[in-house]
């Protein structure tokens, strides 16, 4: 309980600042989730364009196939809110 109650001691303030130098750092991040969301974005748009086109061959769709870039989207659209949060 010792150790516990030492960490709880321990931690830092919330509503700090940050440090210098992080504001690039901040941008660099920014602009990379942007550009791997509007990546997955363009794979999901792709991937429905060929289960289109396959249906109407008569070919078996794979609805699911374009389903997972927009869920890896979503996701990297709230690792980056919780990345604007924290920084």
């Amino acid at each position: 309980m010792k150790f516990l109650s030492s960490v709880f001691a321990y931690a830092p303030p919330s509503g700090g600042t940050a440090p210098p130098g992080v504001e690039n750092i901040n941008t660099i991040v920014t602009w990379v989730l942007w550009a791997v969301g509007a990546i997955l974005f363009v794979l999901f748009i792709v991937g429905l364009v060929q289960a289109a086109q396959a249906r109407s061959r008569g070919g078996q769709a794979d609805a699911s196939a374009p389903v997972w870039p927009l869920i890896l989207a979503i996701v990297l659209g709230a690792s980056g809110t919780i990345w604007n949060a924290i920084a």
